[in-house]
């Protein structure tokens, strides 16, 4: 990994995900009909969006102020006033080994500054107490661009009806966020989704 190309110090080419094809569909419902013709239903409880601007020397880009609106959109949509304690698995957007953790800290799940740590005492490893790209993320399955955010969502509906198979998170999970970037680094979207 440290032997990798250096592309633009200091991220180096093992440090990014690689660009792939992919394709994703979901299929939603009203309530009535979800409920008449599934057995085990994942529902959207919020979702929230942000556009910052994209004049790069007017934000501070070390912390992901777009996701972190984005997140507190979708969290007051979904009624969560405590994310950390009530969202049980996580999908950030990662294209870049580095952007899981910074994502994880503006989606209010690690104190700004403080993602490695938690991710170095295992917290968000697949049996970790916040699991986060159990999938393997974009670094483990390549970069779909324009579909990874809706993978994401996929991610999650797997895992929340429990039909992960060899990546499913231990426990019974109940809520989950995805969460999606674009452009400049400034567009944050985020989903929550749950079985409750």
């Amino acid at each position: 990994m440290l032997a990798s190309e250096v592309l633009a110090w200091p991220v180096q080419r093992l440090d990014v995900s690689p660009v792939s094809d992919g394709a994703v569909a979901v299929v939603m419902a009203a309530e009535d009909v979800a409920r008449r013709t599934c057995d085990k239903p994942v529902w959207v409880e919020g979702v929230g969006w942000n556009l910052d601007t994209a004049y790069w020397t007017n934000r501070d880009l070390a912390y992901p102020a777009y996701v972190e609106r984005a997140a507190r959109m979708a969290y007051d949509m979904a009624g969560i006033t405590e994310p950390r304690r009530e969202i049980d698995i996580v999908e950030p957007y990662d294209p870049f080994d580095y952007k899981e953790l910074h994502h994880l800290e503006g989606l209010q799940l690690a104190d700004r500054g403080q993602a490695p740590e938690d991710l170095a005492r295992g917290r968000f490893d697949r049996t970790g107490e916040l699991p986060s790209c159990p999938s393997g993320g974009l670094m483990g399955v390549g970069n779909p661009i324009a579909a990874a955010g809706l993978m994401k969502v996929c991610e999650l509906f797997w895992q929340l009806r429990r039909e992960a198979g060899a990546r499913q998170v231990p426990g019974n999970p109940e809520r989950g966020v995805a969460q999606a970037w674009g452009d400049l680094m400034q567009i944050g979207t985020v989903a929550v989704l749950g079985v409750r």
